[in-house]
């Protein structure tokens, strides 16, 4: 019998309280609707009859209940979990920076995703029960809590919890894992990110829905569309179970689906499918099957069928296709049944009409024992689930229309779901097609029927409980409760876990009233009929639970007086007097377990009651103090153990009749790790009978009622006298051996084993011990056995002196050995296998402390069985054991022959060290190692990672061998996966995938030896010099570079929600205020706020690419459009104060030109830099159009002067635009709901403003979350600008995806795409044309024939009859032409469908004209009246579709270098040619022409002049050319000549500005800037006067954006100087500027400064495209000028912008720092330097490789093809990319020419060693981790005054802290300390000897430059003190050495001379030597002379190696002290020799 662990206690849900607390749900609402008839409301008051059982007498009323499981930290598991994130990280690495899209999802393996259910064997013990949760339900509430509940304060001992509460009664509730949760993409995240292991969640559902919370605030809600009656919880998801009640639809008769399958919360209820043991196929319909069991970590469901009494398991699957497709056709013939009145199915003709009655399907011929009929399986669900509501229908509604329903089909579909019927469906009855049936996810295939033969059909009952059982040898059973007939039934599984389970026929039965299962115990705690508490494993009885009372507490009024309350009645006492031993030992015939077969007779407790008497004594024989005679007279009947419930960890609660429960927790099996990992030994060498022996024996022993927490040393010393008891090496002298084990809880192995309680072996054995107990003296203080604090210690010396023997061999007795014991035969196994788990200690230097206890045992083990060499080996670790050399147990040569496996004993000890010495020196023949699984681990791993060093790959297997016993229990378990790692990496790097593979992680490294620890370390150095590139971030910790390891983590990065610095570190990144935010206050206040929208853009990032000027600042104030400007003009003398107001509101006028501008410039400067909450209203800056006056500050108004009235309307538009765009497009949450809450409220302009916000969303993406109604809501309004903004936003949104809704969308605003005969819309102009250029996106290189031809029509659409389309054509056109370029973007002639619309024809008609062709087209009616207003005769008014034509064949033959096509763009080279062509044309032709020919742009001057006719050229009136002009030059048309060259010029310029955007060339620079400089120069000059200062201007804005392109993101300070000259030119004297000057102007400085320097200008052809529609070189003249381009489509330049920010980020300190980085590009063959970073990148598409090659830091190299993805993706986020500085350096800012850190430099790159060390030096590396704590800890010494010893000491240590230090080698710190402290140990040990002699051995390999990564010096250094240390211990114990040498072992009596250091030492010394025992006996030098070399000669015969040599030619030198010559020496050798 064994005690519980802790006293138990009143259990009480902790969930009661609160939920008594709660409110509960609010008042319950109104029925919404009156349901038509009486049925459906006795259906409501049906259903809201709670049918949950649960608690119904508990004191909370009815409906309460509640479920509890364990919480714990799965180490292992999180394990497997991070290595298969590895694995994934390297998969997805391979598809590239979205690697997280759902389409890749389908190539990663399912292994990874899903992994299969491994079963690993748990440690035996020693887990944390950590924790349990709680869900707890009552009526409407549900209350999860975590934490136990502690008596003393009911507050701290719950610390979470959550309580929700639903409209309607709650039915169930439970807890979900993970998977359910996680949808597929998401678990993909999941995997990858660590901190989801924690996620929790918990299912609750009502009535009608189902509801899922996480602990991380996500829920979901699910309807349901039928009620349930049960949910069970499994691998694949939820299963639901429809009530059978409701399984029939009532006037049809038809059978529906009962079983419902959901594998996430989002997912529809799909019906399952059924495979039953015949093989057919059909959804589960019979009532009669209901599932009884499914847990969430397996896929075997057990249901039981209640008409044929039987329970039959299946497999829980994925159905295949086939499936789907019978039960889809079942369906079809189902329908068709229902049209025809019989019909022939299955060889079995009936009418539906007969199963009416009965419910059931009628048996035919073919139905077979589960297999059902299969012409009704199939009647399948038609409905779709979950999400039409719609379409269900009320049976009773159904009839009476059924008549308009048409088929009885439609009909059946209308009656699957629940019963009722909402308003909103019968409005929708007339027009409901059927629904497509839902197709079954999963099939639960039949795989195992009970086996009732023989039982009579009432004995069958439906099981009350399952769950699935590991038992302790790992065997996997099936047990079901039958709790009427108190059987609990245990089928076998084998193969569980795996892919094919097979159940065993044959069950065992256990008597049973109840039983849950212990999971992590491995154990059944099982409530027998009488009442008692029992435990098994498997089938096999471990123990009976004996429960300590508990007097009953007062608040529950019970008449309770007995101390027993909590025991068992009296017939709960088992009866001592039957004998209870079971089946024999033998085989068991069935073969259906390995372990005994238990007599089931003697398992059931004899009914009678017996004596109490009998009961007493057996509590009396376990627990030393005998219990007090109790009066039993008020025992209350009724207080017997009912049942038991929340098992979780090793906790579980027992119910009382009374209604009262007591909560239990149950022992482990040991608390120490050392013991653990002993019985984890032991079950790789005992069979499973063997095994389970040891652990019953153990468990009673260990727990006996009464004993509490053991020390260390108690419980060591329990388990060794267990072990040997069971191995017959002890026997008492005064006991028999039967009694001895009777005293034990098991029987000797002669009688019968099995199911042996905690009470003895027999009828005898009791009264014997008992007398044995009390012959010895009780402990004299008595105690009342109620308070489990109170027993004493002599308690405890009493029943150790019971349960061990007097400890072994002290008291001189040798015991006879008891053959006969069960493990007897396992001594040889038992005593190798806890050896080698001896030696692997040795290399944990956790376990150090536990090295003793194994090594006394087996010490003794091997004095008893004479195994000298162990003898001698344990002796050498510990030499106090050199005392103990008496036998304890006479064994002898006539029982090893008796024992197994005792070859394993025939080699001499196996050492580890040893071993480790071999591989270093490289010997070739050693023995193998043995390796067992799951006992030394370690010391293979050590021995790979040592050879794979030393070796290299080869000879990683040569120096192990594994060793298995063949019938252990371990055999039960799976093998573990095989290891492997690549074979052509370099050395260092398969050390690392070794490691991985191994996995140990840098902590693991620390723990070992440190010799190997320092060989290893040495390898991961070199690892960490030339890291391996795209690995996983584990392999960058393992060699310290965490950022690499940050960079394996970019590919996952999500973007953080708002402020950056929302972690507990504050992480500079892109967007990081220059200032960083203080903790907690706001420090902004409003004074520094400007609220000009630029708050946010002084970043420290801009601070670094610009740190010597203030043009951010600069750029502020240009952009600055919230502020009054200044006006100054003076008031001359004569004018009135009238006239100069007026002079004062016409600046004010000119200004306000400038002013209505700034909103574009200012949208591209903070492009994208603002991550709103979705909390966050969007405040947008005023536009602000008044003036002020400098000195007076009056505020100045245009009142008196003129002007147009909506002139705010676009510049209004685009301010909105420009607050739209600086939301990122990777802000989350940016919804419809945040969209419309952002709507304003109130003022026209507002609008206008919100309409611009829209379309800035859309162009960063967001629209697509804009719901259709929150989109119909908008465009409703008919308001002009917001459906311009919405249509081109949510277009854009759509890029490319030809969506078909939005093409609806953008249909109805577009004449030519609706049907001739549609209804007449009046569209806004403006309106149409942000609908043609829609398309254009939205089709976007699509060449879509439709659209293509539409937009062609579009092109030369003529103006209508009436007034239609007679204003602003050119707009239209030209829109339609660049639309038209989009669809057809650089696809030339290509695709097939377009051939016969004949494109570049068409378009060249448009372009230079020519006679009218008729209009085709759904709109061709319209126009075939010419128009009454405009007159355009009969050819194409090329003024209109020119420009258009032009720049769509520029588009469409991008890049296709079509020489026949740039031909037609040729400038004109004569002068007669060129007055047919407006100049502007020659513009566009010369864009169009670039794009054509985009590979022979070239950025030189050269290249650039020659776009100009060479014939034209000498018309030129350039300023330097003479005035004077020739004679015949008299009609040259100058004006035409001069425009021409302008235009060209600038076209060329464009081409250029779009080919080199973003890429900083200094070519394209220098010729931009000249042509700059020279139109500068015009006015005023007869060039200027030629082409008048419109052409001048206009083309001078051209080629200012041209070169801002180039430079677009980079911030050019002398750009920048240009534009601010431009832009000051304002006012009356410059009428040629325009509003679209100026909007030049700003967006070429916006462009400058792209998104706060973040962004640049994309390559790509689409990129291209869109910059040609922003920058259409004609800009407006006013603010509302449209005419010849929508002013919107000025924003599309969005979509060519692309991050390509590189910005280091320093891991250290979190802040971003400057780096030098340099590039390779594709083909090149050297670097090339790049400015110093943050940089913008070049294209990546023309890189190689990235490479921070700054020797401030660490090299970071990024790499096609091996880790570029890390780098793509980093740019996209504009992530900052982790860098680590070197030792001793500084960063650029604080040390910009190196000079600060100057003598660090030079230490860190000497060479030499330095010997005497300035504290100050070190000071220097101040920067570095730990440095100043040990500094200040370990090496200050100011002020103290040192002994010399201890300056010594600091000396040496400051020496190896400057070398780990200086040479940046941190990590090796802890392996010089720890060698040091080896060498400098005032007690050495073998231990310290072993790590230096490998360090020896490892560093005499080679010579010392071959080791550059270590300081070989420091080490020479520690081993010559080292070696000096043994040479002293040498000279001064010569003497014991001498004894050692030449006796065989040493005498006890010679051992007590030598006090314990010295023998400690001279054993350090035999070690260090490697000397033997005896070692002299073999010298003979009795012969010949005795001199050095003949000594040495002799020394050579006996094969020593010259280290031993050395050492005894030390040993016979100091014996020889006082000896003069070596010839004494060597006599002196010879006698010592012959002694």
């Amino acid at each position: 019998m064994i005690a519980v662990a802790e006293p138990p206690l009143e259990f009480v849900p902790r969930g009661r309280q609160s939920s008594a607390e709660h409110p509960g749900p609010h008042d319950q609402p109104l029925v919404r609707h009156q349901l038509p008839t009486s049925e459906h409301l006795l259906l409501q008051r049906l259903q809201n009859v709670n049918i949950s059982s649960a608690g119904e007498d508990g004191p909370a009323g009815g409906q309460e209940s509640w479920t509890i499981r364990e919480m714990y930290d799965d180490y292992e598991a999180a394990e497997e979990r991070a290595a298969r994130r590895r694995q994934l990280i390297e998969r997805t690495k391979r598809c590239g920076p979205k690697a997280a899209a759902a389409t890749q999802l389908t190539s990663l393996p399912q292994n990874l995703l899903h992994p299969p259910l491994e079963r690993r064997e748990e440690p035996m013990c020693d887990y944390m029960v950590n924790n349990e949760e709680e869900l707890y339900v009552h009526r409407n509430t549900v209350v999860w809590t975590q934490g136990f509940n502690d008596d003393d304060d009911h507050e701290n001992g719950v610390y979470k919890r959550m309580c929700f509460t639903s409209d309607s009664p709650v039915r169930f509730a439970c807890f979900l894992n993970r998977s359910f949760v996680r949808g597929r993409l998401a678990q993909l995240k999941a995997v990858v990110q660590s901190q989801d292991d924690k996620l929790t969640a918990i299912c609750v559902m009502d009535q009608n829905s189902l509801r899922v919370y996480c602990n991380d605030g996500e829920d979901f809600l699910a309807n349901l569309d039928f009620p349930v009656s049960q949910v069970w919880q499994t691998k694949h998801g939820l299963l639901l179970e429809k009530d059978s009640s409701n399984a029939l639809i009532s006037h049809l008769s038809i059978p529906m689906p009962r079983l419902f399958s959901m594998s996430h919360p989002l997912h529809e209820a799909c019906p399952v499918v059924l495979k039953t043991a015949t093989s057919s196929t059909g959804y589960m319909t019979e009532p009669e099957y209901c599932v009884v069991f499914a847990t969430e970590d397996s896929d075997l469901v057990l249901l039981y069928d209640s008409k044929l009494f039987k329970h039959f398991v299946a497999r829980l699957r994925k159905v295949t296709p086939e499936e789907v497709n019978l039960v889809g056709q079942q369906q079809q013939e189902l329908g068709h049944t229902l049209l025809g009145p019989r019909s022939q199915m299955g060889g079995n003709s009936y009418s539906f009409s007969s199963t009416k009655q009965t419910g059931a399907t009628p048996k035919g011929a073919n139905v077979s024992f589960l297999g059902r009929n299969n012409t009704t399986t199939g009647m399948g669900n038609l409905s779709k689930f979950g999400l039409s509501q719609s379409q269900s229908f009320s049976g009773v509604l159904g009839q009476s229309n059924r008549a308009s329903l048409g088929t009885p089909l439609s009909q059946l579909q209308s009656n699957i779901s629940q019963q009722s019927m909402f308003m909103k469906d019968m409005r929708k009855m007339t027009h409901v097609k059927p629904a497509k049936p839902i197709e079954p996810e999963m099939c639960l295939e039949h795989i195992w029927t009970e086996n009732t033969y023989g039982t009579q059909r009432e004995f069958c009952e439906m099981a009350t409980r399952a769950f699935i059982h590991t038992d302790l040898v790992g065997q996997t059973f099936l047990c079901y409760l039958l709790a009427r007939s108190c059987r609990l039934q245990l089928i076998r599984l084998t193969g569980y876990g795996g892919g094919d389970v097979q159940l065993s026929t044959l069950a065992s039965t256990l008597a049973a009233k109840d039983a849950v299962g212990l999971n992590r115990m491995h154990m059944i705690a099982v409530l027998d009929p009488s009442g008692s508490l029992i435990l098994y494993t498997g089938t096999v009885l471990i123990s009976k639970v004996h429960i300590t009372p508990l007097l009953a507490p007062t608040s529950i009024p019970m008449p309770l007086v007995t101390p027993m309350a909590a025991g068992a009645s009296p017939s709960a006492a088992c009866q001592v007097k039957t004998p209870v031993a079971a089946g024999c030992l033998g085989g068991n015939p069935s073969g259906s377990s390995s372990f005994v077969e238990v007599r089931r007779s003697s398992l059931l407790p004899t009914k009678a009651p017996g004596d109490l008497a009998a009961f007493d004594e057996e509590l009396h024989m376990l627990s030393p103090i005998a219990p007090q005679a109790i009066s039993y007279t008020q025992r209350q009947a009724h207080n017997v153990c009912k049942s038991l419930r929340d098992p979780a960890g090793n906790r579980l609660t027992l119910v009382y009749a009374t209604g009262r429960m007591l909560r239990i927790a149950l022992p482990l099996l040991n608390d120490t790790r050392l013991l653990t990992r002993c019985v984890a030994t032991l079950r790789q060498v005992l069979s499973p009978a063997q095994f389970l022996h040891f652990v019953i024996r153990w468990y009673s022993a260990r727990n006996p009622p009464g004993s509490r927490d053991y020390s260390i040393e108690q419980e060591w010393l329990l388990f060794r006298c267990t072990l040997l008891a069971l191995m017959g090496l002890t026997a008492a002298p005064d006991v028999d051996t039967g009694e001895n084990y009777g005293r034990c809880a098991t029987p000797p192995l002669d009688t019968h084993f099995g199911g042996v309680t905690a009470t003895g072996s027999g009828d005898g054995s009791n009264c014997s011990s008992n007398s044995t107990l009390g012959a010895q003296d009780e402990p004299k203080k008595r105690r009342k056995y109620n308070d489990c604090e109170d027993f004493t210690d002599d308690d405890w010396e009493f029943l150790l002196l019971q349960t061990t023997l007097a400890p072994c061999g002290a008291d001189g007795h040798s015991y006879s050995v008891n053959t006969s014991a069960p493990l007897f035969q396992m001594i040889p196994a038992i005593f190798f296998s806890l050896h080698l788990l001896y030696e692997d200690l040795k290399l944990d230097a956790v376990f150090y402390a536990a090295l003793p206890y194994l090594a006394t045992f087996l010490h003794q083990l091997a004095i008893d069985m004479q195994l000298d060499s162990y003898v001698l080996h344990y002796i050498l670790d510990f030499p106090e054991l050199s005392n103990r050399t008496g036998r304890q147990s006479l064994l002898g040569a006539e029982h090893g022959a008796m024992m197994l496996h005792q070859e394993l004993l025939r080699v001499p000890a196996p050492s580890v060290f040893a071993q480790l010495e071999h591989i270093v020196v490289g010997e070739e023949e050693v023995m193998p190692y043995s390796f067992m699984e799951c006992v030394n681990e370690r010391s293979r791993n050590l021995l790979q990672l040592v050879s794979l060093v030393v070796h290299g790959q080869e000879r990683l297997k040569h120096w192990w061998q594994l060793l298995e016993i063949p019938e252990a229990v371990q055999a039960n378990y799976p093998r573990r996966v095989k290891r492997s790692i690549t074979a052509d990496a370099p050395r260092c790097h398969q050390m690392l995938e070794l490691l991985l593979a191994m996995r140990l992680t840098r902590r693991d490294i620390e723990r070992f030896p440190a010799a190997v620890h320092l060989i290893v370390a040495e390898a991961l150095e070199e690892a960490r010099l030339s890291p391996p590139m795209g690995c996983s971030m584990a392999t960058y910790e393992l060699i310290l570079r965490p950022e690499l390891a940050a960079h394996a983590q970019l590919p996952f990065l999500e973007t953080s929600t708002g402020q950056p610095h929302c972690g507990r570190v504050y992480k500079e990144d892109s967007l990081s205020t220059r200032c960083p935010p203080s903790g907690g206050v706001e420090t902004d206040s409003s004074e520094q706020l400007r609220h000009d929208d630029m708050d946010n853009m002084d970043t420290k990032l801009l601070r670094l690419r610009f740190p010597d000027d203030m043009r951010v600042e600069e750029v502020r104030r240009l952009l600055n459009s919230s502020e009054p400007v200044v006006i100054e003009v003076q008031q001359a003398p004569g004018t009135s104060d009238h006239e100069f107001i007026e002079e004062q509101e016409k600046q004010l006028f000119a200004l306000c030109a400038r002013t209505m501008t700034l909103p574009l410039g200012r949208g591209m400067f903070t492009l994208r830099t603002m991550m709103p909450r979705p909390s966050d209203s969007l405040s947008m800056p005023k536009l602000c159009l008044v003036g002020r006056e400098p000195l007076k500050g009056t505020t100045i108004e245009m009142q008196q002067i003129e002007f147009p009235a909506n002139m705010q309307m676009w510049p209004s538009f685009h301010n909105g635009v420009a607050t739209g765009l600086k939301i990122s497009p990777h802000a989350q949450d940016i919804d419809s709901n945040w969209i419309v809450y952002n709507k304003p409220k109130t003022q026209a302009n507002n609008a206008l403003e919100h309409a611009g916000f829209l379309m800035a969303l859309g162009l960063n993406g967001h629209l697509k979350t804009l719901s259709f109604m929150g989109l119909y809501k908008y465009l409703v309004k008919c308001d002009e600008m917001t459906n311009v903004g919405l249509l081109l936003g949510i277009s854009a949104a759509h890029r490319g995806t030809m969506d078909t809704k939005t093409t609806k969308l953008l249909s109805i605003h577009l004449e030519a795409l609706l049907p001739a005969t549609a209804m007449e819309l009046d569209i806004p102009q403006s309106t149409q044309v942000a609908a043609l250029m829609s398309i254009g996106l939205l089709y976007q290189g699509s060449a879509k024939r439709h659209i293509a031809e539409v937009l062609l029509q579009e092109i030369g659409r003529p103006p209508g009859p009436e007034m239609e389309n007679s204003v602003e054509r050119e707009s239209y056109a030209m829109t339609a032409g660049l639309s038209l370029g989009l669809v057809t973007l650089g696809q030339g002639e290509s695709p097939a469908g377009l051939r016969d619309l004949q494109l570049p024809d068409t378009l060249h008609y448009y372009m230079v004209g020519g006679v009218k062709r008729p209009i085709s087209g759904s709109q061709k009616e319209k126009y075939r009246l010419a128009s009454f207003q405009v007159r355009e005769g009969d050819t194409v008014n090329i003024d209109v579709t020119a420009p258009g034509a032009t720049l769509a064949l520029g588009l469409m033959f991008f890049n296709s270098g079509n020489a026949a096509i740039a031909e037609w763009m040729q400038p004109p080279d004569s002068r007669y040619l060129l007055d047919m062509v407006r100049p502007d044309f020659l513009l566009l032709r010369t864009i169009a022409r670039g794009l054509i020919l985009w590979q022979d742009i070239r950025p030189d001057n050269e290249w650039f002049q020659a776009q100009f006719p060479q014939s034209l050229r000498v018309h030129l009136r350039l300023p330097s050319r003479d005035e004077e002009t020739p004679a015949e030059d008299g009609d040259v048309d100058y004006e035409a000549i001069t425009q021409a060259y302008c235009n060209i010029m600038a076209g060329a310029a464009f081409c250029i500005g779009l080919k080199y955007a973003g890429t900083e060339d200094m070519v394209a620079f220098a010729t931009l800037r000249t042509v700059i400089k020279e139109f500068l120069g015009f006015p005023g000059t007869s060039m200027g006067e030629c082409a008048g200062r419109t052409t001048v201007e206009s083309c001078l804005m051209v080629l200012l954006i041209s070169i801002s392109l180039v430079f677009a993101g980079s911030g050019n300070c002398e750009i920048l100087r240009i534009i601010r000259y431009l832009r000051s030119r304002v006012g009356p004297q410059y009428p040629h500027i325009t509003y679209g000057s100026h909007m030049a102007i700003h967006m070429s400085l916006g462009l400058l400064f792209l998104g706060a320097g973040r962004f640049t200008i994309a390559k790509t052809p689409e990129a291209i495209a869109a910059l040609i529609c922003a920058f259409f070189p004609k800009f407006p003249i006013h603010s509302n000028d449209n005419r010849y381009h929508l002013q919107a489509l000025r924003h599309l330049y969005v979509l060519a912008v692309e991050p390509r920010l590189f910005l280091p980020r320093d891991i250290d300190t979190n802040q971003l720092c400057l780096a030098n980085i340099s590039v390779l590009e594709v083909g090149a063959t050297e670097m090339r330097r790049l400015p110093i970073a943050p940089c913008i990148l070049p294209e990546l598409s023309s890189l190689q490789q990235v490479v921070v090659d700054d020797e401030n830091y660490w090299p970071v190299c990024f790499e096609r093809s091996r880790n570029w993805h890390q780098l793509e993706k980093a740019l996209e986020l504009s992530a900052p990319i982790d860098i680590k500085k070197r030792t001793g350096c500084l960063s650029h800012l604080e040390d910009p020419d190196r000079l600060k850190s100057m003598l660090a430099q030079t230490l860190t790159m000497e060479q030499s060693i330095c010997w005497q060390i300035d504290m100050n030096d070190l000071q220097q590396f101040a920067s570095e981790r730990i440095v100043k704590q040990f500094l200040s800890r370990c090496l200050a010494t100011k002020g103290t005054d040192l002994s010399y010893p201890e300056l010594v000491k600091r000396h040496q240590m400051m020496l190896l802290f400057y070398n780990a230090v200086v040479k940046d080698r941190m990590h090796l710190l802890p392996v010089y300390l720890t060698l040091y402290d080896h060498v400098t140990k005032s007690m050495l040990n073998n231990i310290d000897v072993w790590q230096l002699k490998l360090i020896d051995a490892y560093l005499s390999r080679s010579q010392e430059s071959e080791h550059p990564l270590i300081s070989v010096e420091l080490i020479q250094m520690m081993q010559e003190l080292f070696k000096q240390e043994m040479e002293d211990s040498t000279r001064e114990l010569c003497l014991p050495l001498r004894e050692f040498l030449s006796r065989k072992r040493l005498d006890p009596s010679y051992v007590t001379t030598v006090s314990g250091p010295d023998l400690q030492r001279a054993f350090c010394v035999i070690n260090y030597y490697n000397l033997l025992p005896n070692m002299l006996n073999g010298v003979d030098l009795s012969t010949g002379t005795v001199n050095y070399m003949r000594i040495l000669y002799e020394f050579r015969q006996l094969n020593l190696g010259a280290h031993t040599i050395f050492g005894l030619l030390k040993i016979l030198q100091s014996l020889a002290t006082e000896v003069v010559t070596l010839d004494e020496a060597a006599l002196l050798a010879y006698t010592m020799a012959t002694q």
